[in-house]
């Protein structure tokens, strides 16, 4: 591909996060990229993003941009509910596609946009966007420290301010219509994803749900304990509350036979470890940068200040992906992985028992959330 002409879908706080890199990704490749269209009902919203990232055909129906906008790539910023239809329309017409997390509203719907994609050769990408996080892909490197050992125990919060407000203020997320479902689903995705990305497919699990809030069908409170093929289990809890001045969101402690490694902060910033009987250690944001961009070595130098930013090299990836003729990852593939986990995770709150992955997908029970 010669030249990336993206058309985004949904000029709302994801679609915005997402023009906000893609402007910079532009600058950086010239000519290669071009941020076309955007479709979004709002008027004011269009013209914003027109004025703002320099979209220049502006759609109010997403089935008009599919069809007219001079694009050869889209990506899918919508609610959840309608990821599905957008994915398979995008794919009929040859277009490569990025679509945000979660794939779909069961796993059913996932498992058809990935048909889609693959049926008809286009190049997908599911915005799990923690796998280019440089504090994650330190600690990652980190726990392949043959000082390390195995991996005994691991403990991982997420929490958020109900994102119907604040930073997020989406007021869709507590539509059952137009949403997943709550933490687990639309949130702690990322994390069942990236306790895979670290540790290998889970082979058993259970959990617990609440709903505090209100919210028919969105949970606010989510709590899985995964074991994997090893015998080592995580402890992963999801909570929604009301507390918009939250910094963090997340917490992650992992304990091996012969070190420790945790951090507060899920993009970046700094990692405390400690291997051995030495002491513990903090690396600083600086230091965990350094060490990341090094894993990095294709990083475009005017892009290598703004490495820390993971939505950057998320959406990097995908386009260097498109222009190199390769193959995009995450794709939809792993994104429906992740949906199936977190399909399992709530029959087991919902039954109350322990859950058998394996068995679990293989009778079919994944068919709803």
């Amino acid at each position: 591909m010669d030249t990336v002409r993206i058309g985004l879908i949904g000029a709302g706080v994801i679609g915005a996060a997402h023009s906000a890199v893609l402007q910079q990704i532009r600058r950086a490749a010239g000519t290669r990229v071009e941020l076309v269209a955007v479709a979004e009902p709002a008027a004011e919203r269009r013209a914003l993003f027109a004025d703002l990232y320099g979209y220049h055909q502006l759609f109010a129906d997403a089935g008009e941009l599919l069809a007219r906008a001079e694009i050869n790539t889209v990506f899918i910023c919508t609610p959840t509910a309608f990821h599905a239809g957008l994915v398979c329309a995008a794919a009929r017409r040859g277009f490569h596609v990025f679509c945000e997390k979660p794939l779909a509203m069961d796993c059913p719907q996932a498992a058809q946009m990935v048909a889609a994609v693959e049926r008809a050769g286009v190049q997908s990408q599911i915005g799990l966007v923690l796998r280019f996080s440089a504090v994650y892909t330190v600690m990652r490197a980190l726990l392949r420290d043959a000082r390390a050992g195995r991996p005994l125990a691991v403990l991982f919060r997420d929490d958020q301010c109900f994102p119907i407000r604040g930073v997020h203020d989406s007021a869709w997320r507590a539509d059952p219509t137009l949403t997943a479902g709550g933490t687990l689903i639309e949130h702690g995705v990322h994390d069942l994803d990236l306790l895979t990305w670290f540790f290998g497919p889970v082979q058993r699990l259970r959990a617990w749900e609440q709903n505090r809030t209100g919210h028919p069908g969105i949970e606010d409170y989510m709590a899985v304990e995964l074991e994997f093929a090893d015998g080592m289990r995580a402890q992963l809890v999801n909570v929604w509350h009301n507390m918009i001045q939250r910094l963090s969101n997340r917490r992650l402690e992992i304990f091996c036979e012969g070190a420790y490694i945790a951090s507060d902060a899920d993009m970046s910033g700094e990692i405390s470890c400690q291997f051995g009987d030495g002491s513990e250690e903090r690396l600083p944001e600086d230091e965990v940068l350094r060490r990341f961009i090094s894993m990095q070595p294709d990083i475009p130098e005017a892009l290598r200040s703004c490495s820390g930013i993971a939505y950057l090299m998320q959406d990097l990836a995908f386009v260097e992906a498109l222009l190199a003729g390769g193959t995009a990852a995450p794709n939809m593939r792993v994104g429906l992985a992740a949906q199936r986990l977190a399909a399992a995770a709530y029959h087991a709150a919902r039954t109350g028992g322990e859950v058998e992955v394996a068995t679990f997908l293989a009778e079919g029970e994944h068919a709803t959330q």
